[in-house]
């Protein structure tokens, strides 16, 4: 009963607009940032532009992925949809070949009347990867100039340095002319008055850790101390990702078992980084202050899929650990009650869609699998989802999965489960317990898994109850065959964001 009231009363003052007032939307995507914020508690990074946003906006304490990778996780938000019926397991699938005719969430705007532009890495960083019926203009994955290095030529076979630091000002990298162009774009848009959706994709933090020098000075290397190097106890082989992207970059061991200092290095560039950024979208923020525009734009900031920087001998993302799925998702509305109040209820990134399209009054596709978050931003009291979906394909690749992990995340507890595709045979279990240990740690801004406890007798009643709740949530939310053929492949020239 106070579950239905605090509902009601949600709906009753959420922020809402009449068709006159047709809110624009500034929707602000950061490529591999995990939740290495000061307003996620992370006290080590230094995030001074997303922390005042974050005052100003709501931020969902526990937003997660449907897939720790850029391309399904991007492909769920965009759609909202899940991974297992767009068909999109891997960067290089396309979800039109499974769903020709969906409506993509930039493409219900541009659909009723918006104009719809992107910059930057949106849907995906190859542009042979973007969905052009999405916007009304082209989208500008990269303009001439837009370079990965600043210090070293780019080309030859295979991927560059994994870091840089040249001692260039912000545009010297790409999220400089990236600002500068979602910046100009503004004002043309404030110019025309035109109603607008505008997304804006930020390249990094990701690989290579390439930033201006000044936002390497910003860290004292010393505080980067070498992280635990143990992997999770009792967790399966398959639970750990067997691709190797960190270790693609010229400079880096194949293995990707790195010495001391080169871990050292990395963690200080990612975070330098993760400073670039910050200081990129604090001028895109201050830009749609200053022209007026803030009062009647709806304001989305979100983080692609979590990131791992050697901790549990890992690096990058691609598992469904509590690190690499967790996300930082933040909404801003004109109007917005308890600004700097956080919701803490479970959310998944599918949820973006329908809450935008509601915000806006806009109406929303048939089949979503994601629900509107409106309730928790006029009141971030109000519940969220009884659980979240993870899921990881293995082996990364374009082809037909042959194994899949499915992980579950309630309030309290993980539970993963790895099958055989298709014939959906049980291959491994894993379970967490976030609320004591030893299964579990907290530490700043992240939950770190230590054992997996699946196999602990005095745990079985759990996994057996978080195993019906997996079987019930698939049996209702996945609606093609698991027999059904991944979008088809296409030989395509391999390109780095």
């Amino acid at each position: 009963m106070r579950s239905l009231l605090l509902a009601i009363l949600a709906l009753l003052s959420a922020p809402a607009f009449s068709a006159e007032q047709r809110p624009n939307v500034l929707f602000i995507a950061v490529d591999d940032l995990r939740t290495s914020l000061g307003c996620y508690g992370d006290t080590l990074v230094k995030s001074p532009n997303i922390d005042r946003f974050a005052a100003t906006a709501r931020r969902f304490e526990h937003a997660y992925t449907q897939q720790a990778v850029c391309g399904p996780s991007r492909t769920s938000l965009l759609t909202g949809r899940l991974p297992d019926n767009t068909r999109v397991w891997h960067n290089r699938n396309l979800f039109r070949d499974t769903l020709p005719n969906a409506v993509t969430l930039p493409q219900l705007f541009k659909n009723n009347g918006y104009r719809a532009l992107a910059f930057g890495k949106i849907f995906s960083g190859d542009e042979q990867e973007l969905d052009p019926v999405s916007w009304s203009e082209p989208e500008i994955l990269k303009q001439p100039g837009w370079n990965n290095y600043a210090l070293r030529e780019e080309g030859g076979q295979g991927k560059g340095a994994a870091w840089e630091a040249a001692d260039v000002p912000d545009e010297g990298y790409s999220d400089g002319k990236l600002a500068a162009l979602a910046i100009a774009t503004l004002t043309k848009l404030k110019q025309q008055e035109t109603s607008f959706f505008l997304a804006v994709g930020f390249f990094k933090p990701h690989l290579p850790f390439n930033a201006p020098k000044k936002y390497w000075d910003l860290y004292d290397p010393a505080v980067f101390a070498q992280p635990e190097q143990t992997r999770v106890k009792g967790a399966p082989e398959i639970a750990h990702h067997g691709h190797r992207e960190l270790g693609g970059y010229r400079d880096m061991p194949k293995d990707e078992h790195l010495d001391a200092a080169t871990t050292r290095t990395l963690r200080h560039g990612y975070h330098a980084c993760v400073s670039y950024t910050d200081a990129q979208i604090g001028k895109l923020l201050a830009a749609l202050d200053q022209l007026g525009l803030a009062q009647n734009t709806i304001v989305v900031l979100w983080g692609d899929h979590g990131w791992s920087l050697g901790e549990k001998d890992r690096w990058c993302k691609g598992t469904n650990f509590e690190r690499d799925t967790r996300v930082p998702l933040l909404i801003r509305t004109p109007g917005l009650k308890a600004p700097g109040a956080a919701a803490s209820g479970l959310v998944e990134l599918v949820d973006v869609f329908p809450t935008l399209a509601e915000l806006a009054s806009l109406p929303a596709p048939q089949g979503l699998d994601g629900r509107s978050l409106v309730p928790m931003l006029a009141n971030p009291q109000s519940p969220g989802r009884e659980a979240v979906l993870s899921q990881f394909a293995r082996p990364f690749s374009a082809s037909t999965p042959e194994f899949m992990g499915y992980s579950l995340r309630t309030a309290t507890h993980r539970y993963t489960r790895w099958i055989t595709w298709p014939t959906r045979q049980l291959v491994a279990e894993e379970l967490y317990d976030y609320t004591t240990g030893p299964s579990t740690r907290h530490e700043g801004a992240f939950w770190i898994e230590e054992e997996n406890i699946a196999v602990h007798a005095a745990h079985s009643d759990t996994r057996q109850a978080l195993s019906q709740k997996l079987d019930h949530m698939l049996s209702q939310r996945i609606t093609v065959k698991p027999e059904a053929q991944p979008a088809t492949k296409k030989k395509r020239k391999k390109k780095q964001p």
